[in-house]
């Protein structure tokens, strides 16, 4: 059976309207981190995935893993590393990693807090983003000399 075009159309913005209804049930701290993790993912994939890989098991034995890292419980680093880079050696699950990491200068607070949400979220124990007054502040307190 073919529906009229009227009726398609207004079937369209029922659905519509649920679904802004189905939304706004959702805390502005849900949404925010949804949009956080999604964004953080895409900018992940660009600036990590190739060393850390998409699934963050790292790459044998150049680069670290993020997947049961200790460092997912430390976001202020996360977002250091991520903002300046690492020339340290590492210990991730009892292996040491001595590459050095490059900084990306270019990445902005934001898009910092978007990358330490997504990993944050995904490989440890968050669930809720990474707020940008946060980053800023670790940040500040890392910031090489």
């Amino acid at each position: 059976m073919i529906l009229p075009q009227s009726t398609l159309a207004g079937t369209a913005r029922v659905l519509a309207f649920l679904m802004l209804g189905l939304a706004s049930c959702r805390s502005s701290e849900e949404l925010k981190s949804e949009q956080y993790f999604v964004t953080g993912q895409q900018l992940y994939m660009t600036h990590c995935a190739n060393c850390h890989q998409m699934e963050g098991n790292g790459m044998s034995n150049l680069y670290p893993p993020i997947v049961g890292s200790q460092i997912l419980s430390d976001k202020a680093r996360i977002a250091c590393i991520v903002q300046y880079g690492m020339s340290d050696t590492i210990v991730v699950n009892g292996k040491k990693f001595s590459r050095p990491m490059p900084p990306n200068p270019k990445l902005t607070e934001i898009e910092i807090a978007e990358i330490v949400s997504f990993v944050s979220m995904k490989w440890g124990k968050d669930s809720l983003y990474t707020p940008i007054e946060f980053v800023h502040k670790a940040l500040a307190d890392c910031k090489p000399d």
